[in-house]
């Protein structure tokens, strides 16, 4: 899977939004300009994706990537090899082309996201992480609490750590 991968990936990353824009063979009412942008966002997201080490990927997030990776390099073939012969309507061809590629986005997107941008190891569970950080910034707050109150007035601080202690946090 990872080699097939990063043949994709090469692959992918030769291209620049550039190329699709073909008015020389095309002519400039039917050239891929419309697309340019799509292509360039979905490129863009495997040249990033092509930086990454895939390593502790799962095998299913693997199998997704490459999957994406192969239809959108088939995508941007037919964009390549697109002459607007022997269709009936090249414009509406050349616009079905178009958005395909606009509509795959954001499943690659969402993909890419769950593969590479999801914390590994300790952050594994996004919940628990969140629930942790959020717990260490009060205990940060209530510690300076303490501390600022215990220098300036003693009762207050006092008060605090008796209220610390009776919910047995430390």
């Amino acid at each position: 899977m990872h080699d097939r991968l990063s043949a994709c990936l090469a692959e992918l990353s030769r291209m620049k939004a550039g190329d699709f824009l073909r008015g020389d063979v095309l002519g400039r009412d039917l050239g891929f300009r419309a697309g340019l942008q799509y292509f360039d966002r979905t490129l863009e997201l495997f040249h990033r994706l092509s930086r990454c080490d895939f390593g502790q990927a799962p095998f299913k997030d693997l199998a997704s990537m490459t999957d994406d990776a192969a239809r959108t390099l088939d995508q941007f073939h037919r964009v390549l090899s697109f002459t607007g012969e022997d269709v009936e309507n090249p414009y509406e061809a050349r616009d079905l082309l178009i958005e395909e590629v606009r509509q795959s986005f954001a499943r690659i997107s969402a993909d890419f996201e769950r593969v590479i941008i999801q914390p590994r190891g300790w952050g594994q569970y996004p919940s628990t992480s969140i629930a942790v950080t959020i717990g260490l910034c009060l205990l940060v707050l209530a510690l300076a609490a303490v501390a600022y109150y215990s220098t300036h007035e003693r009762g207050v601080a006092d008060r605090i750590l008796d209220a610390v202690h009776k919910a047995k946090l430390l």
